[in-house]
């Protein structure tokens, strides 16, 4: 009976311990990396830990990623994308499933040099100057790579986005370090050539440095050509004309591909004299009658009133008291210099040839009818009255009847008799 006692004790026991037992496998479980989700629209991913670094890959809201560490600061978390790019992002932009501080510090390597185009469009050239050709064009908020700088630092090397190498200012530049901390660059080499585009519509190409020299061609917009030279201040530039000539422009009016101090300072011709200025005249008198000759004999071309201003062209030495102007118009004649204020004496004028005089005829009646035709057939076509002129311009057959000119031009004709002639009527010229 006991020892029946004793087995159901024993075995109880055993029951008891296989309750409690739980059999432990020998597993190395891995532990499970911490992670963070991407809590803004749009995050670059960088090359180090800060602004400066460039952008190596962007991950977008809702992503995950796996944090590997962080700065001394925390603002900055390694991370590695999906697809095992690794870089670094603003720690303030994750949502992350561990304390940021938890993580292990990270040496971030130094930043590369880099720089932002702040200027809308940004020449890389050939080399350290404006001299050198253009080899790309890069945009405002464009970054580059930068390589090194020439001694004075006003010039660094950059390198594009696509690998493609050049020259640009530093002063359209923010750079990511000191200029200064960069090497210095060998910058040997050949400049281009400068040349000018045409800027403008039409472009006058003078013999000198003036608008006061002789025009000697006209260049169209667009047009590109090799500068020669510049006068001293740089405000004027000696262009090749296709045909070999060389002439002056002005600078402003070109797109030049160097400045234009790396031209040579020319030699200008001497500056032509410009013209005295021409003497004019005032017309005195509420009307006057500017005429083909110098004499109330001939015919009326234009009518100046009081106030008028005239350009004197000369004088009659038959008739001291006219002068020949022209108008505004551009219209020549003679006006009596007595009705007008000269700018000069009238005898300081050059003599003027005027017309050939023409023979004259004084009218010796109360009142001559000047008709269409030689006869009283004719109908008047206007009166002349006693010790009017009239200009002779011809005779009938017989001589009984002269062509005649009015002071306002008109012509017609008046029975001989009724006038006293300055020369025979025979004299006169048979007119139909």
């Amino acid at each position: 009976m006991i020892r029946k006692r004793a087995f159901w004790l024993v075995l109880v026991g055993l029951l008891l311990l296989g309750v409690g037992y739980t059999a432990v496998s020998p597993t190395h479980a891995l532990q499970t990396a911490p992670t963070a989700v991407v809590s803004t629209g749009a995050l670059n991913v960088r090359s180090g830990p800060g602004v400066q670094y460039g952008v190596v890959a962007v991950v977008y809201s809702g992503q995950t990623v796996t944090l590997l560490g962080r700065n001394a600061a925390s603002s900055w978390v390694k991370v590695q994308l999906a697809g095992g790019q690794q870089g670094w992002v603003n720690a303030a932009l994750l949502t992350a499933g561990v304390a940021v501080g938890s993580l292990a510090v990270l040496d971030a390597a130094a930043p590369a040099a880099t720089a932002v185009v702040t200027t809308g469009a940004l020449n890389v050239r050939s080399g350290p100057g404006v001299q050198y050709g253009a080899v790309a064009v890069v945009y405002s908020g464009q970054t580059v790579a930068l390589l090194g700088r020439n001694g004075d630092g006003s010039w660094v090397k950059a390198q594009l986005a696509g690998g493609q190498q050049g020259w640009v200012n530093a002063a359209l530049l923010t750079a990511n370090v000191a200029v200064s901390t960069l090497a210095v660059l060998d910058t040997s080499s050949t400049p281009i050539a400068v040349t000018g585009i045409v800027n403008t519509s039409y472009l006058n190409v003078r013999s000198g440095p003036d608008v006061a020299y002789a025009e000697i061609a006209v260049l169209s917009g667009g047009q590109q050509l090799p500068l020669a030279g510049r006068n001293g201040s740089g405000s004027w530039v000696v262009v090749r004309l296709p045909d070999g000539r060389q002439g002056w422009v002005n600078a402003s009016l070109l797109i030049l591909s160097a400045d234009v101090s790396y031209l040579a300072v020319v030699v200008a011709p001497a500056q032509p004299t410009p013209p005295a200025a021409q003497p004019t005249a005032v017309i005195a008198t509420g009307a006057l009658n500017v005429r083909s000759g110098p004499g109330i004999g001939y015919a009326s071309v234009a009518t100046v009133g009081n106030g008028q201003v005239v350009t004197l062209l000369g004088r009659s030495a038959a008739a001291p008291a006219w002068v020949k102007v022209q108008l505004a118009s551009g219209v020549q004649g003679w006006i009596n210099a007595a009705y007008a204020q000269l700018s000069v004496a009238a005898s300081s004028l050059p003599v003027v040839a005027g017309p050939p005089a023409l023979e004259t005829a004084v009218v010796n009646t109360g009142a001559a009818n000047v008709r269409g035709g030689p006869g009283l057939g004719y109908a008047p076509v206007a009166v002349v009255y006693r010790g009017q002129v009239v200009n002779l311009l011809g005779r009938n057959g017989d001589g009984s009847w002269v062509k005649v000119q009015l002071v306002n031009g008109q012509q017609g004709w008046i029975n001989t008799s009724l006038l006293q002639l300055s020369v025979g009527v025979g004299s006169l010229s048979v007119t139909a």
